[in-house]
């Protein structure tokens, strides 16, 4: 009896870490997913500056100075 109780032990004690564990994936997933919309937000604004830029050096091929 006493072994089947330390089997059991033995296997909450292994839950119990898996669950702190996916607890601690949970974190870092949302870090990295905030991080990963920081970056994107700043890629949006980058490729419309782009966008501006190759405008303008269109037009400043226009002007024929």
């Amino acid at each position: 009896m006493a072994s089947g109780a330390l089997i059991i032990g033995v296997l909450l004690l292994v839950l119990i870490i898996a669950f702190f564990l996916m607890y601690l994936m949970n974190i870092r997933i949302k870090q990295l997913d905030n991080e990963l919309k920081s970056v994107r937000s700043r890629m949006a604004l980058t490729d419309d500056e782009l966008t501006r830029l190759a405008h303008d050096i269109d037009d400043f091929k226009r002007l024929k100075i």
